[in-house]
């Protein structure tokens, strides 16, 4: 395990002490059955014992020093997830979501054919879902969607 392993699972630790104190100061038992402090309280109990677990795991295996690796592939996935950001504001998310979906799928050696029909679904599953099921109001843009 590497180092950061050490500091991810002291981060969690000390964040599962802290769902237990403040789960503790809410209702444990109710009338009803559980109250509201019952399931982040064991779930706090969950995150320490857990990253108890990940603390002893990497102390005991050496740790290992990994080079970062920035391959061409992580550094154009980064690209786009920076242009997608403004362009959702003039192309609006669904198209500007599709056009993303397409590009990721196409970063994965899809064919053209199949990265299209892939987004177009995509798209149209999310513009179904948020804005015709929830009525989330999404960016909207020259194309109405």
């Amino acid at each position: 395990m590497t180092r950061s392993d050490r500091w991810i699972g002291a981060l969690f630790f000390l964040f599962g002490l802290w769902v237990v104190w403040q789960a503790s100061r809410l209702e444990f038992a109710s009338s009803y059955g559980a109250g509201s402090g019952f399931f982040p309280y064991w779930l706090g109990i969950a995150i320490v014992l857990f990253a108890a677990v990940v603390i002893a795991a990497a102390w005991r295996q050496p740790s290992a020093t990994v080079p970062p690796h920035w391959s061409a592939k992580k550094l154009a996935a980064f690209a786009a997830l920076l242009i997608f950001l403004p362009t959702v504001q003039y192309a609006g998310f669904i198209s500007a979501f599709t056009c993303l979906s397409a590009f990721f799928l196409r970063l994965e050696s899809e064919s053209w054919l199949k990265a299209g029909a892939v987004a177009i679904v995509y798209g149209g599953a999310v513009y179904l879902f948020f804005v015709r099921l929830l009525s989330v109001t999404l960016p909207v843009g020259p194309l109405g969607f």
